[in-house]
């Protein structure tokens, strides 16, 4: 570390500075670009429904976009709207701040009883 004496110049001051400032922020630089925007979760849930653009967990909604992969049983890739619900899934999602997750990928493990791709209307009051 750097440590001054009576008499040292002001150049070798000014490089331990210098290098004492490259040594603290460049951990943090390199630490801030690795992370993700939201942390990233997965686990087993059942999925009890869904709307137009979410899927419905335990009263939750997690936002499907065009970007979330669905995996039936079979392996195959499919929309959000040929989804049968209810259904046992693993889900990768990832949170967001004061706003629902976002899901990355959902692979159907098993279907439950009375699932069906369909889903009731919103209601109107």
């Amino acid at each position: 570390m750097c440590i001054f004496y009576k008499g040292q110049s002001i150049y070798k001051i000014s490089l331990c500075l210098v290098f004492l400032l490259i040594f603290l922020l460049l951990p943090v630089t390199a630490f801030s670009e690795s992370l993700p925007k939201g942390l990233i979760r997965s686990g087993s849930v059942i999925i009890q429904g869904k709307t137009s653009d979410a899927i419905i967990v335990s009263e939750r909604h997690f936002v499907v976009t065009e970007a979330t992969t669905i995996v039936t049983m079979e392996g195959e890739k499919i929309q959000l709207s040929a989804l049968p619900v209810p259904c046992k899934a693993e889900i990768t999602y990832q949170l967001r701040m004061d706003q629902d997750p976002v899901t990355l990928k959902i692979r159907v493990k098993r279907l439950l009883k009375g699932a069906s791709e369909s889903w009731p209307p919103p209601q109107s009051f």
